[in-house]
């Protein structure tokens, strides 16, 4: 039987689950992966108050982590600058690193990568995506001989679990709210709810799948913050429900990577997955597209992203993550066809005709419109379903529609 020694850098959410996890599981990680696990050390600046790791050596410089007798440091201090030179550190000293960090592999993962092959060493991070859904084991190892042809899905379970709250009548600030006293939210959701952190991962997953470089050449980023009850309301009369989805597919052999709200048709796969589940839909040329689908969010989640990498280092003997860069080329997304939806509030009662009359204008063809009553008496609610067309062609069209009327959203509907 192998043994795993671990020193934890960070106390946060995941560190405390990690480390309550490990002392929950130690004997069935022994019978089924003939593993055991022994934490070593803890790099915390300051005590979590919600937990007490018992017997367990804290150290207040996670850099001291280093210097204690560990085969894998398990970076979870989070944010960039810190957490890259921890790692590098790790790498300097031949110590193998798994991490959570979506954010430190998005912005240094490129030069991470070199140094783990540099001084081969293992650099594992599966729970960086999807917390313990098998996601990055998946692309790289189970899915070999694969051409990927695109990877799209939900990517945060925060947005998750706020959109699934509002389709239940609350607003978007009471979601927001409601998520952060549970635990799915931080206290500055700025990562979550404007689409960064997912943007972050399906970053990383096209660097696994496509080659694209860390950090990417730029690419749309959109959050849900400006998403409203309205949108929830008509998306729903209309067999659609809004969804925060992260794409990255290879067309005519150019890349196309976004992290955007759009509207999924109720038919789809990843419309039915509700509160903090993630869902990928991953498309191949061989077997076709594969579903996958669990929790993306919360410590225990994650914590079990982070044992398996822990696990899989008893048994793999290499996992520099070295990606093969390709001189790629890239889409525009305002070049890109989508369908859309435009929804229109207005006091004029010429408002549908008038909409109507600009969509001829400007040639834009239409498969479905109409009005809804969504209770606001004072307003007349009109909605628009364009086929596809480029979004810097419908941008014309919204410029005109500004003169009719200042109260209008637009949402891409997924193909």
């Amino acid at each position: 039987m192998k043994k795993i020694k671990i020193g934890i850098c960070g106390w946060g959410t995941v560190a405390t689950a990690l480390h309550s996890s490990i002392i929950k599981n130690k004997n069935q990680i022994k019978r089924t992966h003939q593993v055991d696990l022994e934490i070593v050390a803890i790099g915390a600046r300051r005590d979590n108050p919600k937990y007490n790791p018992g017997e367990t050596k804290i150290l207040r410089d996670v850099f001291d982590v280093l210097d204690e007798d560990i085969d894998v440091l398990v970076e979870l201090i989070g944010g960039t600058d810190d957490a890259k030179t921890l790692i590098s550190s790790a790498f300097e000293k031949k110590i193998p690193v798994v991490t959570a960090n979506k954010a430190v592999i998005y912005e240094y993962g490129d030069v991470l990568f070199k140094e783990a092959s540099h001084n081969d060493v293992n650099f594992l991070f599966e729970a960086s995506v999807c917390a313990g859904t098998p996601t990055i084991n998946l692309l790289k190892n189970d899915l070999a001989g694969n051409k990927f042809l695109s990877i799209k899905g939900m990517l945060n379970g925060t947005s998750n679990f706020i959109i699934s709250q509002m389709e239940d009548g609350m607003s978007f600030e009471d979601s927001l709210s409601f998520a952060q006293e549970n635990g799915y939210a931080e206290a500055d959701p700025t990562f979550d709810i404007e689409g960064i952190d997912a943007a972050h991962k399906i970053s990383i997953l096209s660097n696994i799948i496509f080659g694209s470089p860390l950090p990417p050449n730029e690419f749309l980023i959109e959050g849900i913050s400006n998403i409203t009850k309205q949108d929830i309301y008509v998306a729903k009369k209309l067999d659609l429900t809004v969804k925060h989805i992260s794409s990255a597919d290879m067309k005519d052999g150019k890349l196309l990577i976004r992290s955007n709200p759009a509207l999924v048709r109720k038919s789809d796969y990843l419309s039915s997955l509700k509160n903090v589940r993630n869902g990928l839909v991953i498309d191949t040329d061989l077997i076709g597209k594969i579903h996958i689908s669990g929790s993306g969010a919360g410590g225990e989640a994650t914590a079990a992203g982070v044992i398996s990498d822990i696990v899989r280092l008893a048994s793999e003997s290499n996992n520099h993550n070295a990606i093969l860069k390709e001189d790629l080329k890239h889409r525009q997304i305002s070049d890109e066809p989508f369908s859309f939806l435009i929804i229109v509030n207005s006091s004029s009662e010429n408002i549908n005709s008038d909409v109507l009359d600009k969509l001829a204008e400007h040639r834009i063809p239409i498969s479905n419109s109409g009005l809804i009553n969504d209770g606001k008496k004072s307003d007349i609610t009109c909605f628009y379903e364009t086929e596809e067309i480029a979004s810097i062609a419908l941008q014309e069209f919204l410029n005109d529609l500004s003169n009719l009327s200042s109260n209008f959203k637009t949402l891409r509907i997924e193909k």
